[in-house]
């Protein structure tokens, strides 16, 4: 175990798994991502949800050293005017060095299990979230990070480093301690309205675009399967 964080947050649990689940929201919420092009939905990718809808993996690989010196050419974002253009950049981007440890390419993986079990694969950074409700407007969220006994001094180093991106106030992740709060309000001021999720179709099933919603409604197969209500 190489650390632990302990972050409140004021909005249903239920919120923070959909957040978990919504795959194709980095990319619009979290600046850092897209700044830095960590993460882009024409990335490759996929979703799988299993059977009962409650647990997914969400998962997709990306060449930072590619990315970074194509970051000046044309970029569907800004072509889209789907966010701001900051002109930003890292003087020191070793934060983003990563290792390929498990031989897939893989950089970015989320995977789920219902209720409320979270496991993270940030570039080298491997942590374990767990999602306790307190009560109906407050949810405490729990991280806790991860390496491996036969780790290199140089990998769990990076590992250390790597943690700066996702946590309670880490680079990527900072907006999601807070968005579900903005839901929650707005969800108090339309208590009577309702919405539906059908990016990608009405199903639940796995997908090899991050573009859908399938997972998210896969929670809610779950839990109204778990509460009683489906028919």
């Amino acid at each position: 175990m190489l650390g632990r964080f302990t972050q409140m947050l004021p909005n249903n649990w239920r919120l923070y798994v959909e957040n978990v689940k919504d795959s194709y929201h980095a990319s619009i919420l979290h600046l850092f991502f897209t700044t830095f092009q960590l993460n882009k939905l024409s990335q490759r990718g996929g979703i799988i949800v299993d059977a009962s809808g409650g647990h997914h993996v969400s998962y997709s690989p990306v060449n930072h050293v590619a990315e970074i010196a194509k970051q000046t050419a044309a970029d569907d974002y800004a072509e889209q005017k789907i966010r701001s253009e900051s002109g930003h950049s890292l003087e020191d981007a070793s934060i983003l060095a990563g290792a390929d440890e498990f031989g897939d390419g893989i950089t970015l993986q989320i995977l789920s299990v219902f209720p409320g079990f979270v496991l993270q694969q940030i570039q080298n950074a491997i942590a374990v979230r767990q999602i306790l409700p307190h009560g109906v407007r407050q949810t405490e969220l729990n991280w806790t990070y991860l390496g491996f006994e036969d780790d290199t001094p140089e990998l769990r180093e990076m590992r250390l480093l790597q943690s700066n991106l996702v946590g309670p106030a880490a680079y990527v992740s900072m907006e999601d301690g807070c968005v579900g709060g903005f839901v929650q309000r707005g969800i108090n001021g339309a208590s009577d309205a309702r919405s539906m999720v059908e990016m990608g179709g009405e199903g639940t099933t796995s997908s090899v675009s991050r573009v859908t919603e399938a997972s998210i409604r896969g929670f809610w197969k779950a839990y109204r399967n778990a509460m009683g209500y489906w028919r």
